[in-house]
């Protein structure tokens, strides 16, 4: 007898019961014929009584509430893990903080099985119910810019119609469709270490290095409760990341011929860090990335990575970008440093032939 592939949807929860109200009804009515679905919520120790709320209401979700607060690497690995061992074919992570559109699960799947991929993007729009132009883009897959940071593409731009399927940089962890085979030779999802913030870049970068390209989706629609001001309070996380995904991603040359702009960026950062109050987080930051212990998983890391290395340098910073082109962060400054940095990434590709 046929088996119907196995998709799992994973959100990761922590005190998400407020988003459940608007987010579940609209995945409890999902049904497909090509492929066999399971919805599973991993429960970050939650106090809202969300975990109650869906045993109580969605009977059939499973449910892995967690005795401590994992992270969103956390959470999504432990749904990893227990799709590996459901043999699941692939695996979709959707944020709590999310409206799907009917079907959205269809036209990914219909890439996927005639495909191979690492990654697929479902395209992300803003929710915003109370606004006049109700399809401004959250992003249509992120851009990885040479110097480590991730933005999404087209973010606060109003929605392109009728797109076409593309390569991406890599995928937003909000809504991304993931191949369990691809996952299987990277030796799992998430870098544990990440906690949470750029780990998504960090797993579209490393399915890059694996031969894996990331792929944009258009037909795939779900709509996102997403605040900048938000993220950004999350400073530390995004800037110690950042570094440890430059450190264990790139070649040893490479992150030579991109030290003076490494460094320029570090100093850039810093006095971004003192006007904006975060420099105790950036300090932090360095404090936590340089220790002995880090750096010894690091290593570790970075050689199993490097190890597993199948495309170049080269080829995969060719589709990076030099500039950070995201509309909330938009000021004279990085229209400035755009500049600079960009002339500089512009020559130096031009020497990286490994």
């Amino acid at each position: 007898m046929f088996e119907k592939d196995k998709i799992i949807i994973i959100i990761p929860n922590y005190n998400g019961k407020e988003y459940f109200y608007g987010l579940m009804p609209l995945l409890n009515e999902e049904k497909y014929n090509d492929f066999s679905l399971e919805i599973l919520v991993v429960d970050n120790n939650s106090t809202d009584g969300s975990v109650e709320f869906l045993k109580e209401n969605y009977p059939e979700v499973t449910i892995i509430k967690n005795k401590e607060n994992t992270g969103y690497v956390g959470a999504n690995n432990i749904g990893y893990k227990y799709a590996k061992k459901k043999k699941a074919k692939y695996i979709y992570l959707l944020n709590q903080d999310t409206i799907i559109t009917p079907n959205f699960l269809q036209p990914l799947y219909n890439f996927a099985k005639d495909n191979e991929f690492g990654s697929l993007q479902s395209k992300l729009l803003l929710w915003q119910p109370d606004k006049k132009v109700k399809d401004k883009i959250n992003t249509t897959g992120n851009i990885i810019h040479y110097l480590g940071f991730g933005y999404g593409r087209d973010s606060g731009l109003v929605d392109r119609k009728n797109q076409d399927i593309e390569k991406i940089n890599y995928a937003s962890g909000a809504g991304v469709f993931l191949s369990m085979e691809a996952l299987d030779k990277l030796d799992g999802l998430f870098d544990e270490t990440m906690f949470m913030y750029l780990e998504d870049l960090d797993l579209g970068w490393s399915l890059q290095i694996l031969d894996y390209d990331n792929y944009l989706i258009p037909d795939s629609i779900i709509y996102h409760k997403y605040e900048f001001k938000r993220s950004m309070k999350h400073f530390y996380w995004f800037e110690r990341n950042r570094l440890w995904i430059i450190f264990k991603n790139y070649k040893l040359k490479t992150i030579i011929f991109l030290f003076p702009s490494l460094l320029l960026m570090e100093i850039g950062q810093i006095f971004f860090a003192i006007i904006n109050n975060n420099i105790i987080a950036k300090v932090r930051g360095y404090f936590w990335l340089f220790s002995v212990k880090q750096w010894n998983i690091l290593l570790k890391k970075r050689k199993s990575l490097q190890d597993k290395r199948k495309r170049s340098d080269r080829s995969i910073i060719y589709t990076f970008s030099g500039q950070i082109l995201f509309q909330p962060l938009s000021s004279p400054f990085l229209k400035i440093a755009n500049i600079f940095f960009n002339i500089y990434f512009k020559i130096i590709i031009n020497f990286i032939f490994w």
